[in-house]
C-alpha cells in the first residue's frame, strides 16, 4: 500500500490543519462564484460548440492573477505558467474575476495596467509606427537595436528625410 500523503503541516495541530482548510475552502468558494458570474464565462458555457463546463469551473476556475503593471487571466496553473519569465512588477496576487473581465476559452488574457512599462513601449512603437507609415515601419525596430548614433548613421536620405518630417508632429 503507498504511503498515506497529508495535507497537514509537520508540527500543525489539529485546530491549525482545520482553520487553514476553512479558510482555503472560503477563497475556492469566492473563486468558483465570481468566475461562474462573469458575463464571456457565461457565454463560454452555453455555446455547445466548446468544451467549457461549469463542471471544468468549479474545478479550475478562471481567475485574475494581479501584479503591478498588468493582470493575467485563465486557470490558476496556466496564467502562473504564463507569466513565469514576465518581469511586471511586485505579485502574483490570486483574485476572483470580475463579471465583465475578457475571458478567452483557450488562451490566457493580458490586461496592462496604466501604470505598466511593457503598456507604454507597446504605445509608444504602435504610434511611431503610424507616424513613420508603411514604408518605414520598420526603422522603429532598428531604432530599438541600436544605438542613436548607429541608427542615424545608417539611414538613407530619404528614410532621414521621413523621420525629421514625421518628429514634427
Amino acid at each position: 500500500m503507498p504511503p498515506h500523503h497529508s495535507l497537514r503541516f509537520p508540527e500543525e495541530t489539529e485546530e491549525a490543519f482545520r482553520a487553514r482548510v476553512e479558510r482555503v475552502a472560503v477563497i475556492a468558494r469566492v473563486l468558483v462564484e465570481a468566475c461562474l458570474a462573469n458575463h464571456c464565462v457565461q457565454e463560454l458555457i452555453n455555446d455547445p460548440e466548446l468544451p467549457y463546463t461549469e463542471r471544468n469551473c468549479r474545478q479550475s476556475p478562471t481567475v485574475r492573477l494581479e501584479y503591478e503593471q498588468a493582470v493575467a487571466i485563465g486557470e490558476l496553473g496556466t496564467c502562473l505558467a504564463a507569466t513565469k519569465s514576465k518581469h511586471w512588477g511586485a505579485g502574483p496576487w490570486v483574485m476572483p474575476l470580475r463579471p465583465d473581465d475578457p475571458v478567452d476559452a483557450f488562451r490566457v488574457g493580458y490586461i496592462y495596467r496604466p501604470n505598466s512599462l511593457y503598456n507604454r513601449r507597446f504605445e509608444q512603437r504602435k504610434r511611431l509606427k503610424e507616424l513613420l507609415g508603411r514604408r518605414n515601419r520598420k526603422l522603429v525596430g532598428d531604432a530599438q537595436r541600436h544605438t542613436k548614433a548607429v541608427f542615424l548613421e545608417h539611414l538613407t536620405q530619404t528614410q532621414q528625410h521621413a523621420t525629421q518630417r514625421r518628429s514634427r508632429y
